[in-house]
């Protein structure tokens, strides 16, 4: 069964690549002697967020591991209008080093639009939601939020929460929120999405979206428009794991460009949130903006997709249910992503260290490996999740 998933998933991708998402072959401009000639950038570019009344840029400030302000000064002075941080990300530093940032700039408060929130918790009130937000706009040092977001939810049970509604309805009326958005980019993703959009109260969506996962995602955010509701999109480089492959940015390529300019492609995506952590990283995202993807960029994401299609995590959980050891393998991956891919050696073993140990990899070694057979893109879960333990742990 799972090898039949397997075909069926790779011949939608092959799809993905050429038609769903724009990705023809002629998409780059050429000259008349069929040499690609790149259109240059104009600069930052902005677009509507859904019905939101926002303008937002292409490109979004990710501060996730983030908490420099002359970095955040300088991505809002590359025309960068739009930062999304969370008031979990660093014990809320990061809000804080957005005030600092916001300050030195001296941009006008109405011309910066910000993302903020928190995962939801067991036993959340009304009122300690509306604790979080408070707890923000302190950080923040500002009088509202234009984005609240109800972060890293994996079940459609974490989108429809009436206490949620009932304190963003409040802070609405009190001038504090303007609008609700929702995020995630694991397990339940897709059913998170749908509840999210049928629900009728969330304005934003912000998700995972990458050229190798989920092709059906596509019909997910057009539904969403359609319904006036706004799409930003992380980690679209489908786990960073460019530098495994041998010269994939040979001749000057830059495969986070690539994969920037492949999102824009898609009109239901307003911007991309991006963790730029230098800032030569800020001068290369904005350099993405305003031109289209070319065919060698085009064939370096085919080949990418296909060297890693079976090698990449998508955290999709449906491997979880055959381990005898409930293994939470997409948590585990994702932080074993953070360590080799992202640089963040260091959270990555604290968020593995907070993982119960009944439910971390330490049982993978002696197993006979059942959620190898379950995973629909073929992956060798086993073996990723024993590299995994032996990065994150000391066991």
């Amino acid at each position: 069964m799972a090898e039949s998933a397997n075909r069926i998933d790779r011949r939608r991708f092959l799809q993905l690549g050429a038609a769903t998402t724009g990705f023809a072959l002629g998409c780059g401009a050429t000259d008349g002697g069929g040499q690609e000639t790149p259109e240059p950038s104009g600069g930052m570019r902005y677009r509507p967020l859904g019905s939101t009344g926002l303008e937002v840029s292409e490109i979004a400030f990710g501060a996730h591991g983030v908490d420099n302000p002359p970095l955040m000064a300088a991505a809002v002075e590359a025309g960068i209008n739009t930062v999304f941080t969370s008031g979990h990300y660093q014990d809320g530093r990061e809000e804080e080093a957005l005030a600092r940032a916001m300050s030195t700039v001296g941009v006008p408060r109405d011309r910066i639009v910000i993302m903020t929130g928190n995962p939801l918790r067991p036993g959340d009130t009304k009122e300690t939601i509306t604790a979080d937000i408070d707890a923000s706009l302190r950080r923040l040092s500002t009088d509202y939020l234009d984005i609240y977001c109800n972060g890293m939810v994996n079940s459609a049970e974490e989108v429809v929460v009436d206490e949620l509604f009932e304190a963003i309805d409040a802070a609405r009326q009190a001038g504090k929120v303007k609008h609700l958005a929702v995020t995630g980019h694991g397990g339940g993703m897709q059913e998170c999405l749908e509840a999210a959009i049928d629900v009728g109260q969330y304005q934003v969506l912000s998700t995972k979206y990458d050229f190798v996962s989920y092709p059906d995602q596509d019909e997910i955010l057009q539904r969403a428009g359609e319904r006036g509701i706004g799409s930003i999109v992380f980690k679209t480089n489908a786990g960073n794991r460019q530098r495994e492959i041998e010269d994939l940015e040979a001749g000057g390529l830059s495969f986070r460009q690539a994969t920037i300019k492949w999102a824009l492609t898609n009109p239901n995506v307003t911007s991309v949130a991006l963790t730029m952590t230098s800032f030569d990283q800020i001068r290369e995202c904005v350099a993405a903006v305003g031109s289209s993807v070319t065919r060698s960029e085009v064939a370096m994401l085919r080949r990418y997709a296909a060297e890693m299609y079976d090698k990449y995590c998508r955290f999709c959980r449906r491997c979880e249910a055959s381990c005898p050891h409930d293994v939470a393998v997409a948590d585990v991956m994702r932080y074993a992503m953070y360590f080799r891919y992202y640089g963040r050696e260091k959270e990555a073993m604290r968020l593995y260290h907070e993982v119960p140990r009944r439910r971390s990899a330490a049982a993978c070694r002696g197993c006979t490996g059942p959620c190898d057979g379950s995973c629909p893109f073929g992956r060798r879960v086993r073996d990723g999740l024993v590299e995994a333990h032996g990065l994150l742990s000391f066991a």
